[in-house]
């Protein structure tokens, strides 16, 4: 099941399920009042209306989770990371336990919704992720994708302090169009068995496979949820894929041999198959 947060014709945000592809797409109204009452099992049933899908806007499908959290699940990423940090060795500790990062619920932005680049920074960068929704029993609900927009200047600068990341992170994180349900995704030991893209403008600039990841969905949640609860809502981000992001391309030479971040005026667009795809503006 695909479901999505929308704004209908009458500008009231709805919970829908999406049925259908292409021009044929409908979204079905839900009882359920947010996604975060679905997600607690409230409001499965359709509510008797319906929508063509290009009558209606997407939006985040969680607009305002409990909590965010971001990963670091992907090795390559990691090592890339690092060899900038001028280290030519992962931390042991990054083998011991998946790490992660509180993100900003705050920032929650959905599908076209522009991004604008923070005060001050030169080196605006995306990431390329796949995230976790938390439904009943603190279970994995759907997956969706996940931008988490890094201002990587700002970022450098302030972790030279050894906390964080903060300001260089938290101005937007961009999430959607929709939330899929497992059973419609092709999953082995834990891990999406996914090709997930990233294309600035038209063109497409990296290509990766979600499956890659060294920490399994199911440890990341179980990790997120040590000592603690986890909630209906909250979102675990993958960490940027390997390759994932203008960080690791630029490291490797850029795009065409250009060393370049982006600005306003780009568009960035991450994708996969069953989780659709996610467009941003650079403003």
């Amino acid at each position: 099941m695909r479901l999505v947060t929308f704004r209908d014709p009458h500008s009231s945000v709805r919970v829908g399920r999406l049925d259908g592809e292409g021009d044929d797409a409908r979204v079905v109204e839900l009882a359920a009042p947010t996604m975060l009452d679905w997600l607690r099992g409230d409001g499965h049933e359709p509510a008797g209306r319906d929508h063509a899908l290009a009558d209606v806007r997407l939006l985040a499908p969680i607009p305002e989770p409990p909590s965010v959290r971001d990963f670091f699940a992907y090795e390559g990423h990691v090592a890339t990371g690092a060899r900038l940090r001028g280290s030519s060795e992962i931390p042991e500790a990054w083998y011991e336990a998946p790490v992660f990062y509180f993100s900003n619920p705050a920032s929650i932005q959905g599908p076209r919704e522009p991004v604008r680049r923070p005060a001050h920074c030169e080196w605006l960068d995306f990431e390329l992720e796949i995230a976790a929704v938390i439904g009943e029993d603190a279970e994995i609900a759907g997956y969706t994708l996940l931008n988490d927009w890094s201002a990587r200047d700002i970022q450098r600068r302030e972790m030279t302090v050894g906390l964080g990341p903060a300001k260089g992170k938290d101005f937007a994180t961009s999430i959607g169009p929709w939330l899929v349900t497992p059973d419609e995704l092709p999953i082995e030991d834990g891990r999406l068995q996914l090709k997930a893209t990233a294309s600035l403008g038209d063109r497409e600039i990296t290509s990766s496979d979600a499956g890659a990841m060294h920490w399994s969905w199911p440890q990341l949640a179980a990790h997120a949820a040590k000592e603690t609860r986890l909630k209906p809502g909250d979102v675990l981000g993958s960490g940027t894929l390997n390759r994932g992001c203008l960080l690791e391309l630029n490291a490797d030479g850029g795009i065409d041999g250009e060393v370049r971040w982006l600005a306003p005026g780009d568009t960035v667009t991450i994708s996969a198959p069953g989780l659709g795809s996610l467009s941003a503006p650079i403003v």
